[in-house]
């Protein structure tokens, strides 16, 4: 009886004697709307309960009320920039096991670029594209969409239209849809953007002309853009418009040679100069410094 009592103590000896801290690793980038899991990696223990804390305080660990198993399962907007360990006993020991931080994937909204050419114009009265016929400009979806692009038309697809740049060259409305590489499945979609025919234009011929008569400068500029015209050109009015085809600024003018547009107020950046005359419409494109 005092043999089998010994043997019994040795072994439940050598079994604390070998238990050790548990190791845990699990998924630590979530993508939108996704779960993760950690899970204690090195063998098994009595008891478990996990706990966690946001990374960025100093508030001490809190137990996961449920969490007493020996993985655990979160979700992408409750744990994000969490840190989880798991505590274990084994037998009468107990053991804290190291730490892992959760994060999940953020990134900007779904913005489109579109180029302004002699070609096309904005709309004032309503903000829409004006295209002259047989003309075209590229819309570009920006980074980081770069996965399941999809252009459309009207609400259709466009057949084979899946790559960031699109040529749109008829009216209609467009907008593409995409997510990032790392998180395929997070679908957005951009705002449409409407196309009419501009029956008025002229293609090549007063448009290109103009601008090619049109200077201004300096380029880039700091807060006044100076324009030069050509003798007898006046200028009745100009609209300023970014790099994602955004209206921010028209206004009504009698300029000729020798005048000013004050352009302190906007950010750094690329944008297009609308310039209508009395002959046609020149477009010039600037950079803010």
């Amino acid at each position: 009886m005092k043999k089998a009592l010994l043997i019994l103590l040795f072994v439940n000896g050598l079994g604390q004697a070998f238990a050790q801290s548990p190791v845990i690793e699990g998924d630590t980038m979530l993508c939108p709307y996704t779960n993760g899991t950690a899970a204690v990696t090195n063998g098994t223990y009595d008891t478990y309960q996990w706990y966690s804390k946001y990374w960025f305080t100093s508030d001490p660990y809190q137990p996961i009320t449920g969490a007493t198993e020996a993985s655990f399962t979160y979700d992408w907007y409750t744990y994000d920039q969490s840190l989880f360990k798991v505590v274990v006993t084994s037998g009468t020991q107990t053991f804290e096991s190291n730490s892992i931080q959760i994060d999940s994937y953020a990134w900007s909204s779904l913005i489109v670029s579109t180029e302004m050419n002699e070609f096309v114009s904005t709309n004032m009265s309503n903000g829409n594209f004006m295209l002259c016929p047989g003309g075209s400009f590229n819309s570009t979806l920006g980074s980081p969409y770069t996965a399941n692009i999809q252009w459309y038309k009207d609400d259709v697809a466009i057949p084979g239209a899946t790559m960031p740049t699109y040529s749109i060259s008829e009216p209609g409305t467009y907008y593409v849809e995409g997510a990032p590489e790392f998180c395929p499945d997070s679908m957005s979609q951009g705002m449409p953007l409407v196309v009419e025919t501009n029956a008025d234009c002229n293609l090549g011929t007063n448009d290109s002309a103009l601008a090619k008569s049109t200077l201004i400068y300096p380029n880039p500029v700091a807060n006044s853009l100076h324009l030069t015209l050509p003798a007898g050109l006046i200028i009745s009015s100009y609209s300023i418009i970014n790099s994602s085809g955004q209206l921010l600024q028209t206004k009504k003018v009698n300029f000729t040679d020798g005048n000013t547009i004050d352009v302190s107020a906007l950010s750094g950046g690329l944008y297009v100069l609308q310039l209508e005359s009395n002959t046609g419409v020149a477009i010039q494109k600037f950079s803010k410094k």
